[in-house]
């Protein structure tokens, strides 16, 4: 019977080693994610909208344009998507320190708050969702990774409302020459 307990209990000791890393565990990276240099100028992206399973629902694209003046790099952002009209967001960027940033922007409720570590940057916020004339709000917690080549950026989306997750995003942003 004890052993039956044990290997009940195994499964929660696999787990719970299985610990995330923190944005910090990137220091080291070779490639460093300097968000003024990679979204200043022109930047495209690809990607798909996913239900909380994994299943592709919808196909998105951007457009984005940065001007980084008096500290702050001004974005202006056109989303398409497959099954909405396109959209324009803006938003107003500043690296607070070393490893932090803050975010306004047109779909952001408040300000969004990151960490940069290497080759990795992470931020959080509350974004203003638009639905039959109404404003809802989700949280968003973005995961984004660039990669060796300093052009090409991937981006994990995770949205949740009342901590559930309703939708993923999968992204990949390129820096235009």
């Amino acid at each position: 019977m004890k052993n039956t307990r044990l290997f009940a209990f195994l499964p929660l000791f696999a787990f719970a080693s299985c610990a995330s890393l923190k944005p910090e565990s990137f220091r080291n990276t070779t490639s460093t994610t300097d968000p003024i240099q990679f979204f200043g100028g022109h930047t495209h992206s690809t990607g798909v909208l996913e239900a909380p399973g994994g299943q592709p629902t919808e196909r998105i694209t951007t457009q984005t344009a940065g001007v980084f003046a008096n500290g702050i790099l001004s974005m202006e952002q056109d989303l398409h998507s497959e099954d909405s009209q396109p959209t324009h967001r803006n938003f107003r960027f500043k690296i607070i320190d070393a490893h932090h940033v803050e975010a306004t922007g047109s779909d952001i409720a408040g300000t969004a708050h990151g960490q940069l570590y290497g080759n990795y940057f992470t931020w959080s916020f509350r974004l203003k969702v638009a639905n039959k004339g109404l404003i809802h709000h989700v949280n968003m917690s973005q995961y984004m990774y660039l990669m060796p080549d300093g052009k090409t950026l991937i981006i994990r989306s995770v949205i949740r409302k009342f901590g559930i997750i309703v939708k993923e995003i999968t992204e990949q942003f390129h820096k235009d020459d």
